[in-house]
């Protein structure tokens, strides 16, 4: 710090030279009260005069051929003094570096720590930014930090408690979250309540995209998987244990085109028979001209006919 003294002194120029005939004094052997005399008005050197009353006054005074009178002045030069410019030091500076604080400025994104109380333009250090709360600011679910910084605190989410920062669709944020800094963190991501079904069945498929939560995939609803949409109520399936059930239904993707009971390759002698096409086997239905069943017994499938007796 400068400072600059600049001392200026009014000349004053004053001559102590006196003439009896100006001045009127009592001496010993006469007393005389004389009207007034001059004098100095305080001490602020601005050479003002001001009368002033002898009456209270009384001055004994040698012979005015006694004493000598004196002039005095001060040479100055010019109207003022100039001392020049004078340098001061600081004394906070110091007193603040002895005291630890040394720093004047931070990097980007740093604050200034603890203020040096002589001079505020030192510090003790520089913080990191998010060191900038009071500690009775910081509440749930936000933690405040067991260290502190310039007197500020961080007011940080507990990573351990909310990991997430967002969530792939159609995951959405458990809660409400923490929020630190404009970021908002969450404990974890789950599958919106409408995603309720798992569709695992069998030969079943869910309807649109999944939601995947704790290795599970849910669905809003589950459908039957392509092809399984026949009841086959009128001959039945052709493969009875492959379905899709839905909703108390059996659906399946092949039914019979006919009854498929015919096993006998050939048709037996003294039967008649009936040909299936689509097992391509033979059905007997009776029994031929000449010939009748013995107690209408089945063997294998097949009416056994015997020749009928002709008496």
């Amino acid at each position: 710090m400068r400072k600059q003294l600049a001392i200026g002194i009014s000349l004053l120029a004053f001559t102590g030279m006196v003439k009896a005939s100006e001045i009127n004094f009592v001496s010993d052997n006469q007393q005389e009260v004389l009207p007034q005399y001059t004098h100095f008005v305080n001490t602020n050197l601005n050479q003002s005069f001001e009368p002033m009353s002898w009456a209270s006054h009384s001055i004994s005074l040698p012979n005015r051929n006694s004493f000598h009178t004196a002039s005095v002045s001060f040479i100055t030069g010019g109207d003022n003094l100039d001392f020049g410019n004078i340098d001061f030091a600081d004394p906070t500076i110091e007193q603040c570096k002895k005291e630890g604080y040394s720093l004047t400025t931070c990097s980007a994104g740093l604050l200034p720590g603890l203020k040096c109380p002589y001079n505020s333009a030192y510090f003790d250090k520089c913080c990191d930014r998010r060191y900038k709360y009071d500690k009775s600011a910081c509440s749930y679910p936000n933690t405040v930090s067991g260290d502190s910084c310039g007197g500020k605190f961080m007011c940080y989410c507990d990573r351990s408690l909310y990991p997430v920062t967002g969530c792939t669709s159609p995951q959405v944020p458990e809660g409400t979250g923490c929020t630190e800094e404009g970021v908002t963190y969450y404990s974890k991501c789950v599958c919106p309540s409408n995603y309720n079904q798992k569709c695992d069945g069998q030969n079943q498929q869910g309807v649109g995209t999944g939601c995947t939560q704790n290795g599970v995939t849910y669905y809003t609803s589950c459908q039957c998987k392509s092809g399984y949409n026949m009841t086959c109520s009128d001959l039945g399936p052709t493969t009875p244990s492959d379905y899709c059930l839905m909703n108390g239904i059996k659906y399946y993707n092949n039914c019979k085109t006919c009854e498929n009971k015919c096993k006998l390759a050939s048709c037996p002698t003294g039967n008649v028979c009936e040909y299936e096409d689509c097992s391509q086997k033979y059905c007997v239905t009776g029994c031929a001209v000449g010939y009748k069943d013995l107690d209408n017994y089945w063997c294998n499938g097949a009416l056994r006919c015997w020749v009928a007796a002709t008496n």
